[in-house]
């Protein structure tokens, strides 16, 4: 019996922690998503297929070796009545190093290399990418957290409203208006915080998903909305924005490729060299190895002709006229070429641009939060105010509703404000190539 109890508190014990909800603070959800997230893992199986794609370039500099095998009868060649039989087994082998190809190998070997470095930057872009996402999602989801508790005593407060205008109405102190808009009021805070429950349940699937966690699975993701100081200033963010960007790397990656491509093209005008080294034997058994009798004269002798032979050759070729294929396909790159110019000077700009207004919006979002705190502060005191005088029958019914509905909505404002400036600080870090996972100040 003990053993069978001992048996189900082990049992219980291991059951409780395997389905306990997995909690996660924002700097851990940001690293268990930049660990596990699917988009980043296909951006890493990509770089890795550019890698194999460099080796295979690199690869066309060595020697390639072909071999061959060939059967041949025709019993109405002349040349195989004069033998026993009338079937040819021939093997050849045939080693060819090229020698010069126009540039042409070089020039690709050098596009993979640098498709290698754009998919390892597409990595670094796709890292950033959700990591801003992540925090994004995790402070929005603290805010309908927030923004719950805010309805729930948002709700507290219009049951307390609607008790009094109850009592009142039967002491006959109060109309029966007080208590219809008492009741109206608590409807719409109760649907204000279905409203903000739906939103937070959703936010928590959002995360569970870019965390690569089963989206009904019960997950924990704490902490406060708390401002962080910063301290950016234009010129310097720019500087690291140009610096370890990856849109910017990228696109000077790209206009490299095209430049590549131009040579490419530019090569085929230019002869192609190969040195050759070919050894072939043939014979009338099936392992060809040259054991072949002329039987007209006598068929003890073998035949004179060698049936073994090596031969070195350097072997030039040049293509002379192509009907202008290869002078339209130069022109075609040229112009990809300097299209490409013109997009790298648009993605710093562009870059900049970015800066700037993650800039302003930081700043505007700082003194939002200053705003809606003295706003709040402000509504708090008018809330206490006119339900103090409404308990003591100075104040009316639609004065204690009104301030009731400004604290609501200063508190809503408050935590919107909070939430948004964390938002744009990430969007900061983002903007100049960085990732903070818990946006603190480095």
């Amino acid at each position: 019996m003990k053993k069978v109890c001992l048996f189900s508190l082990c049992l219980a014990f291991f059951t409780t922690n395997a389905f306990a909800a997995q909690q996660y603070t924002m700097e851990e959800a940001v690293k268990k998503a930049l660990a596990d997230n699917r988009s980043i893992i296909a951006s890493e199986k990509k770089s890795e297929s550019s890698k194999s794609a460099l080796w295979a370039a690199r690869g066309a500099f060595g020697p390639s070796v072909n071999a061959n095998y060939q059967i041949t009868h025709d019993p109405h060649s002349d040349a195989l009545k004069k033998l026993k039989n009338e079937t040819i087994y021939t093997f050849g082998v045939e080693v060819r190093q090229p020698l010069f190809q126009g540039f042409q190998l070089l020039n690709a070997a050098q596009k993979a290399k640098l498709k290698l470095e754009y998919d390892e930057l597409q990595v670094k872009k796709t890292n950033i990418a959700i990591a801003n996402e992540v925090q994004t999602a995790f402070l929005q989801y603290l805010m309908a957290e927030e923004s719950v508790e805010s309805a729930l005593k948002s709700v507290q407060r219009a049951k307390e409203q609607l008790g009094i205008a109850q009592n009142g109405y039967e002491l006959g102190l109060r109309p029966k208006i007080d208590v219809l808009q008492a009741q109206y009021e608590l409807s719409s805070t109760e649907a204000t915080l279905i409203e903000n429950e739906n939103n937070k349940n959703s936010l928590k699937a959002k995360l569970n998903a870019l965390l690569n966690i089963p989206v009904e699975q019960e997950t924990t993701f704490v902490g406060k909305l708390e401002s962080v100081p910063y301290s950016f200033i234009f010129e310097e963010e720019v500087k690291k924005a140009f610096a370890q960007l990856p849109d910017v790397q990228m696109a000077e990656k790209s206009m490299n490729m095209a430049e590549k491509d131009m040579n490419i093209a530019l090569g085929s005008f230019l002869p192609k060299i190969d040195g050759v080294i070919q050894y072939s034997t043939f014979g009338s058994d099936w392992d060809a190895n040259g054991k072949l009798r002329s039987h007209e004269v006598d068929p003890t002798l073998k035949i004179t002709t060698p049936t073994e032979n090596t031969t070195y050759s350097i072997v030039g070729t040049m293509n002379l006229f192509s009907t202008g294929q290869k002078y339209f396909r130069v022109r075609e790159a040229k112009s990809g070429v300097e299209a490409l110019q013109a997009q790298v000077e648009l993605t710093y700009n562009n870059a900049a641009l970015n800066v700037k207004v993650c800039i302003l919006k930081l700043q505007d979002a700082f003194r939002t939060v200053e705003a809606s705190t003295r706003a709040l502060e402000s509504a708090r005191q008018s809330y206490y105010d006119a339900k103090t005088r409404y308990e003591y029958q100075l104040g009316t019914n639609l004065e204690m509703l009104t301030a009731q509905s400004d604290l609501a909505e200063a508190e809503l404002l408050y935590i919107s404000s909070k939430a948004n400036y964390l938002v744009a600080l990430s969007n900061m870090y983002a903007a100049v190539g960085e990732i903070n996972p818990s946006l603190t100040k480095k």
